[in-house]
């Protein structure tokens, strides 16, 4: 059987995508135990990293998704596809950061629809959209597609607002499904509490211009939040990035802006460059509290029983955390920065409370996951019968 992913990232310095390609190819190696020559197909156009040492069940093949192509290699390989699982990178799916990639991307996914008859998306967050264009595009895409699966019911009310109420079911984030040892990084046994800084909110955006809009003043938010603590000294602060980018060139990385803040603030402990994004929440496991502007880190903190606190740039972040009935979202594109500051404080002095709704969430999550494991699993029994 041919599994074609899409909107997967194999080998990215972004770990929340990671996060999702490793959590829906551990569905597909669970499933696959009972089967023999299950190949996955890498639509995404990133090498395969780490993966393969993970999931030695499984067969995988690297497809450019190159359009242009003489040799129509890539329509070939959707050719070859059972089934194409596409999750757009949990939150690709809207033309917020930026048209011309949107554009791009649900070039894609018709493309793929031409050629595989069974196209599901997996649970990702739909919209929003800022272009009419962009509106209709994406309602073609989810007409054709035989299943879709939203992670948030925002985006299950949107798309029930745009007339898609067929095969539609809300269900979670598949990173909550990641696995984790909290063993495989020797920390201290002091109260440690982690703080993911998003380089692409510190800087601005990708166009540097305060393109999410946010009410915040995302860096000083960082810095008061700090200096705070290191005033309190009732923790061990860990500063943690969730995309590493290296390159010089990087216009989004996490890595570089935490380690000049480590620097500003050398009380705190720089995190390591993560390889993967089961190292990452490896790591993460091991706070006690984590606040955290990468929605995937702050999935990570949850689903291992850490108290979380995110910081919200996209509507994304109130629908998931919603949808696990957990509300200690900071809105940065509502509150002002001194509001934000001030109920962090809060919800930090409340550790208590919070940490009751961190085991009661955890509960939801458990009953989400088993629900959408068990629904991918019989679209593909059925396709392979």
């Amino acid at each position: 059987m041919n599994i074609g992913l899409m909107g997967c990232e194999f080998l990215s310095p972004n770990k929340g995508c990671e996060a999702l390609t490793y959590s829906t190819v551990s569905i597909i190696s669970e499933w696959a135990k009972s089967c023999d020559n299950i190949t996955i197909f890498n639509f995404s156009g990133t090498e395969l990293g780490y993966i393969k040492n993970e999931f030695p069940n499984l067969e995988f093949v690297n497809i450019h998704p190159r359009i242009k192509d003489l040799k129509f290699n890539y329509i070939k390989a959707l050719k070859k596809c059972d089934i194409i699982l596409d999750i757009t990178m949990g939150d690709g799916f809207s033309d917020i950061y930026s048209k011309k990639y949107y554009d791009n991307l649900i070039l894609h996914k018709k493309i793929a629809e031409s050629f595989c008859g069974n196209y599901v998306l997996l649970p990702q967050t739909y919209g929003p959209f800022q272009y009419n264009s962009s509106t209709k595009n994406a309602v073609k895409v989810f007409k054709k597609a035989k299943k879709i699966y939203c992670r948030d019911k925002l985006s299950k009310d949107f798309l029930n607002s745009l007339g898609i109420n067929n095969n539609v079911d809300l269900t979670t984030d598949l990173a909550f499904i990641l696995p984790y040892n909290k063993n495989k990084y020797t920390l201290s046994n002091k109260n440690k509490i982690g703080l993911n800084i998003s380089g692409l909110l510190y800087n601005g955006g990708f166009e540097s211009a305060n393109q999410f809009g946010l009410t915040i003043n995302y860096k000083k938010l960082v810095f008061n939040i700090i200096e705070k603590l290191i005033k309190e000294n009732k923790y061990e602060i860990h500063i943690i990035p969730h995309v590493i980018d290296t390159s010089e060139d990087s216009h989004d990385d996490d890595y570089k802006v935490c380690q000049e803040i480590v620097k500003k603030y050398p009380q705190c402990i720089l995190a390591p460059a993560f390889n993967n994004p089961i190292e990452a929440k490896s790591y993460i496991s091991n706070m006690n509290i984590f606040i955290g502007s990468r929605m995937h880190s702050t999935i990570a903190a949850i689903s291992s029983g850490v108290i979380t606190i995110p910081i919200s740039y996209s509507r994304k972040f109130e629908g998931l955390f919603e949808s696990i009935n957990y509300n200690y979202v900071i809105n940065g594109k509502k509150l002002t920065t001194s509001e934000a500051f001030n109920l962090i404080i809060k919800y930090l002095d409340n550790c208590d409370v919070i940490s009751k709704k961190v085991k009661k969430a955890n509960i939801v999550i458990q009953e989400k996951k088993a629900n959408i494991v068990c629904d991918i699993k019989k679209i593909l029994d059925n396709i392979m019968n």
